[in-house]
């Protein structure tokens, strides 16, 4: 009977004992979790947004980049959205050192893949993503927003560089998808006697809500190519515009594209 007690109280202990441990351990990982969500809210949106490029391109912690996080409400809700301009200059030069590719990546004016184009959209755990920019690595991206496709959204064009070149890329955004729209120079063959020089304008037209794009045939102000010392970052001083119209482009919704470069008809001059 001695033994039959003793059982007794011996599997009650053990049992008091299993359940105090679950109920601790299930307890610590409740902690943890709250612990992981304290942090995950800690961390400022510009963290998060880095983390998301980090992740997406795969970048090293030892790497350093440079990332621009442009605030803006971008597709049509009213949620603050963000353009994120990724430029990977040290490892344009590293692919190229361990290529060994280095007096090419030089004669092409550095150009590369290393210059990235993503939308974060509000509240989002992910980027929107397009073909990364190829362009001098040696130049971040520089951006401007503007309304141009549509009034319920804002889009945007990127500049960037390619040897004595200056070219620009339009963008929107639809859906959970950027769409490149159009792909121009705004200036070339800096360096000769008469480069190429466009003065890009966004014209409203009177049967589209969307702008139309127009290139006109312009000049640099106080063109002295003797003066330039490095053709492949060459800064005008201004640009004189013409009433020399190269091409002219209208807006197809449905291609997301800008299309039929066009001379404009009488009524929507």
């Amino acid at each position: 009977m001695y033994w039959t007690e003793f059982k007794k109280i011996a599997t009650l202990a053990l049992t008091v004992f299993l359940l105090s441990s679950c109920a601790e351990n299930a307890e610590k990982a409740e902690e943890q979790v709250k612990a992981e969500a304290k942090q995950e809210t800690a961390i400022t949106k510009e963290q998060q947004i880095a983390r998301l490029v980090e992740n997406e391109l795969n970048i090293p912690a030892t790497e350093e980049y440079d990332i621009q996080i442009l605030y803006k409400n971008i597709d049509a809700d009213t949620l603050e959205d963000a353009l994120v301009l990724v430029n990977r200059k040290e490892a344009g030069f590293q692919n190229a050192k361990l290529n060994d590719r280095e007096h090419f990546f030089a004669n092409t004016g550095y150009t590369g893949l290393f210059n990235y184009v993503f939308v974060w959209l509000g509240n989002s755990k992910s980027l929107l993503k397009t073909t990364p920019v190829g362009s001098n690595v040696n130049y971040a991206l520089r951006a401007e927003f503007l309304e141009l496709t549509s009034k319920a959204h804002t889009d945007f064009y990127v500049e960037y560089r390619v040897k004595n070149s200056l070219y620009r890329n339009y963008y929107t955004v639809r859906g959970k998808e950027i769409f490149l729209t159009l792909s121009c120079p705004v200036f070339d063959e800096v360096g000769e006697p008469n480069p190429i020089v466009y003065d890009i304008q966004h014209r409203e037209s009177s049967v589209r809500l969307s702008k139309d794009i127009a290139l006109y045939r312009s000049q640099f102000l106080d063109y002295n190519p003797a003066e330039i010392e490095d053709v492949n970052a060459y800064e005008p001083k201004g640009i004189m515009s013409s009433d020399d119209l190269y091409v002219y482009f209208i807006f197809d919704d449905n291609k997301k594209k800008y299309v039929t470069p066009m001379v404009p008809t009488t009524t929507e001059e």
